[in-house]
C-alpha cells in the first residue's frame, strides 16, 4: 500500500474547496488534462507538458488499496482509499466525474476529513503543494506522517 497526496481542483484555486467536496462527495478522486489526450492509460509520456506527466501515476502507478491524502489550499482536507483502477470518460456530464475524465473510486465508509481529526483550525497545518499529485516515499515526511497518524486512530 502506498501513500499519496493529490488536489481536485483544474487549476483553479478560487472553487479548490468546492471540486474536492463534490468529488469527494461522488466518492471519486481525479485529474484531467490542458487538453483532450484521450484515456490516459493510452498516452505517452513524451506527448505531455513537462508539467502534466506526473498525472499518468494516477492510471499506472496508483494502486487499489493505497491511501491518499487530499490537500486543498495548501491544507490537509481529507484522506481517502482507493477503490478502482483508473478509469476514463470521453466527456465528463454534469453530476458525474465532476471535471475530470480520468478518476478512480474511492471507500465512502473510510473516506475522512481532517477538520474531524484536527478540530482547531488554529492547529491546521500548512502542507505547501505545488503539483497536482505525488508519490510519498519518505516516511518521515510531514505528509507520510499525518497518514499514519490518522489511520492509527
Amino acid at each position: 500500500m502506498r501513500r499519496w497526496r493529490m488536489q481536485l481542483h483544474p487549476d483553479d484555486g478560487k472553487l479548490a474547496t468546492r471540486y474536492a467536496v463534490e468529488a469527494l462527495g461522488q466518492g471519486m478522486i481525479g485529474l484531467d488534462f490542458g487538453g483532450d489526450y484521450g484515456d490516459m492509460r493510452r498516452i505517452q509520456a513524451s506527448t505531455l507538458k513537462p508539467s502534466e506527466q506526473d498525472f499518468l501515476a494516477l492510471a499506472d502507478e496508483m494502486q487499489v488499496g493505497d491511501l491518499v491524502l487530499v490537500i486543498v489550499h495548501n491544507r490537509p482536507f481529507a484522506l481517502a482509499t482507493i477503490a478502482t483502477d483508473c478509469r476514463y470518460t470521453s466527456s465528463p456530464q454534469e453530476g458525474f466525474c465532476v471535471w475530470f475524465r480520468h478518476y478512480r473510486r474511492v471507500e465512502r465508509k473510510t473516506l475522512r476529513f481532517y477538520f474531524d481529526h484536527v478540530v482547531s483550525v488554529k492547529d491546521w497545518e500548512l502542507f505547501t503543494m505545488t503539483d497536482a499529485i505525488a508519490p510519498l516515499h519518505d516516511p518521515n515526511s510531514k505528509s507520510y506522517q499525518l497518514i499514519e497518524s490518522w489511520r492509527a486512530e
